[in-house]
């Protein structure tokens, strides 16, 4: 039955967090409903972890961890140390001492932790570290001969196996070696063998030296290969034309359409060689005549005129007649039957790559010697595969003693999300930018998926892009803003990001999800839309009246010997004066703006002071109160789950945002020699005092009254 009551959970922006500040607390962790956990899933891309440690526990390769993952790494750590002192504090140093030997996997923990500082000359050691593990490790996996089965070739004890191997990783490509190296393994060995033997037997029939073989398989002996390619190339074209001297002969009409028309000729550019010769290459091997006899060089196309010589010389005369110069129907039909066995023997050649190395190498890797050799140096990797397990699973159980409360503080529960001095093993770095320093990053790889559950967060978020030239390739983060003001935040600007390692990378604003930052630019906004409205429609007036000041300054200038216009009848005179009528405008102008001050003047001037500084208040806070309202409940939903939620996490609780992280995670450093007093916002207090003033006034308006 679990143990664990309200007094074991601390209280985070309105959600309870389970308190695992030991080992003792892992426990806890197993009786806990996963409901109340924080998070039930994360994406191992997000957890700034030791790599080796991450792929341990994703232990299906899925990309996430999930919370039965989690538990299982907690069973497995308890169950394997006597002593938790070690995951308590995150060292990173195995005391053998705290392995539990009663355990299987503990009994070969120890063993094998043995093994190993007795190799570094450190027999009487009582612990041993993951950078010693490791090294034993790296110089395993460094071996010519790996636990993975793969041989490499300078494994070999002599030249012949050498190059055996290194032959085999040429034509079959080899596997991939822990060194980086290509090697051979068993599967590889026996397809070599079963390639070479398949090749041979397949060049075996075709042998022209082999009394034995099927002599139809060879035609023409020795040159039975070279008269095959030929007749293959030629035989669409030689088939079309007797084609066509069959047509012919039953009907003459049919040579007309053979070569190339009138029309067709026309219209080709005659006079480019690349036409010319395509127009040779498409046309017949020779001209079709009703005798039905391939002429080796009467009417022959001379696109061919080569090739058919050589089919002659090679294939014709050595298998009809020696003095033939012309190839009849019947005995092209004969040749190509003859070759019938030899065309079927070519196809039936097997996919093989060892090809390359020619039938003498092969016959000669054939030999037992060759593969006993190889699979020796193969079963070698048995003997390694079981060290280097062991190997693994100490520094495994040294990675959950060092990793696995940092894991849990940052998966069950978030305190160092809340803490102002730590961070979350989730959070990517620091950007840098507009004066401030914005320390609360995550990682974002689909920027529009993300930024759909962002907008629910309540939150001003920007995205960067951030140029990591160092690892090859970028990458985005999410950073909200969280206190002061928007500022000079735009998209395109360009800042810094430091990353947790400390490295600092180019980074630049690609996207802005706009909403609420603090009270102060809340209740400031109003006033400031106001202002640029005014100025706007000053700039708008005082532009059009500068238009058209201009323009009738032009036309007096471009006109200043011409006569004045004749005043039109109800026109004013003022109007045929370009210079004057507009002096005169202008004071007109003037004099209506002083009446209507005068006038406004003498309307307030009656008004008693009370009702108008009342007026005025009520003005103000008819402004201020409703926006105070909205802004102040908008700021309270601020969350930053959906941050999380964007980057593929699984978040169980509603993670508020604090006052304190708000100026946490946002903030401006302060000058040198500048205390926090001296460097407070006087606008937004001066603004709180005359909210203040103003309520003060208004309370005291209504208890008089």
């Amino acid at each position: 039955m679990s143990t664990t009551n309200i007094t074991d959970f601390e209280r985070f922006g309105r959600s309870f967090h389970l308190k695992i500040r030991s080992a003792d607390d892992f426990e806890r962790v197993l009786d806990l409903d996963e409901t109340h956990w924080v998070a039930t899933s994360a994406p191992v891309s997000s957890l700034n972890f030791d790599d080796v440690f991450i792929n341990i526990l994703d232990k299906d390769d899925s990309g996430r961890i999930l919370c039965s993952e989690v538990r299982k790494a907690i069973r497995w750590t308890l169950e394997l140390l006597k002593d938790r002192g070690g995951a308590s504090t995150g060292t990173e140093e195995l005391k053998l001492s705290s392995i539990n030997t009663e355990h299987p996997e503990g009994s070969l923990i120890q063993t094998a932790a043995t093994k190993m500082l007795r190799q570094l000359r450190q027999s009487d050691a009582k612990s041993i570290s993951l950078d010693q593990v490791r090294r034993i490790k790296e110089r395993l996996e460094a071996q010519p001969v790996s636990e993975a089965g793969v041989t490499l070739p300078h494994a070999a004890n002599d030249d012949e196996t050498r190059q055996f191997v290194e032959d085999i990783v040429a034509t079959l490509g080899g596997v991939e070696h822990p060194s980086d190296e290509k090697g051979v393994n068993q599967e590889h060995l026996d397809a070599f063998l079963a390639q070479a033997q398949a090749y041979l037997d397949w060049a075996a029939k075709g042998d022209a030296k082999d009394q034995k073989r099927d002599k139809s398989l060879t035609p023409l002996g020795a040159r039975s290969a070279e008269a095959y390619g030929l007749l293959n190339e030629l035989r669409v074209k030689i088939d079309q034309y007797f084609a066509q001297c069959r047509a012919l002969k039953f009907d003459e009409r049919t040579g007309d359409h053979f070569l190339v028309s009138e029309g067709e000729l026309k219209n080709m550019d005659l006079g480019s060689p690349d036409t010319i010769e395509n127009m040779m290459l498409t046309a017949p091997i020779s001209v079709p005549a009703k005798a039905c006899e391939l002429s080796e060089t009467e009417s022959a196309n001379l696109a061919y005129t080569e090739k058919l010589s050589a089919f002659f010389k090679t294939v014709v005369r050595p298998a009809i007649d020696k003095t033939a110069k012309a190839l009849s129907h019947a005995d092209w039909e004969a040749l190509k039957q003859s070759f019938e066995p030899h065309r079927a023997w070519v196809e039936s050649k097997p996919p093989a790559a060892v090809e390359a190395l020619g039938t003498e190498k092969l016959q000669a890797y054939l030999q037992p010697k060759y593969r006993e050799s190889l699979e020796t140096l193969i079963n070698e990797s048995r003997d390694t595969a079981v060290v280097m397990d062991t190997i693994r699973l100490t520094e495994k159980l040294i990675l959950f003693q060092a990793n696995l409360l940092t894991l849990l503080n940052n998966f069950v529960s978030f305190p160092h999300l809340y803490d102002p001095i730590s961070s979350a093993m989730f959070e990517m770095g620091t950007l840098i930018m507009d004066g401030r320093r914005f320390t609360f990053s995550v990682k974002v790889h689909d920027r529009a998926r993300h930024s759909e559950l962002a907008r629910t967060s309540g939150m001003f978020v920007i995205y960067a892009e951030v140029d990591a030239k160092e690892d090859a390739t970028g990458f985005e983060v999410a950073v909200p803003v969280t206190a002061g003001g928007k500022g000079n935040l735009c998209v395109g600007k360009r800042g810094i990001f430091e990353d947790v390692r400390g490295r600092h990378f180019d980074a630049r604003i690609v996207q802005i999800i706009a909403n609420p930052i603090s009270l102060r630019e809340a209740l400031v906004s109003p006033y400031q839309r106001f202002g640029r409205l005014i100025s706007g429609k000053i700039e708008s007036i005082t532009a059009a009246s500068e238009k058209k000041f201009d323009e009738q300054a032009k036309r007096a200038l471009d006109q200043p010997s011409q006569a004045a216009p004749p005043v039109q009848a109800g026109a004013s005179p003022m109007a045929s004066l370009p210079a004057g009528g507009l002096l005169m405008g202008g004071g007109v102008a003037i004099a209506a703006l002083s009446s209507a001050a005068a006038y406004v003047t003498k309307t307030i001037a009656s008004v008693h002071p009370w009702k108008l500084v009342i007026t005025i208040l009520c003005a103000a806070l008819a402004v201020m109160l409703p926006t105070a309202i909205v802004a102040i409940l908008k700021l309270r939903r601020r969350d930053l789950s959906a941050i999380l939620e964007g980057s593929g996490w699984a978040i169980n609780a509603r993670m508020r945002l604090t006052f304190k992280q708000a100026h946490v995670f946002t903030c401006r450093p302060l000058l040198p020699g500048i205390t926090p007093q001296d460097d407070k916002d006087w606008r937004f207090w001066s603004l709180c005092t005359v909210v203040a003033i103003e309520v003060i006034f208004l309370i005291v308006y209504i208890a008089v009254r």
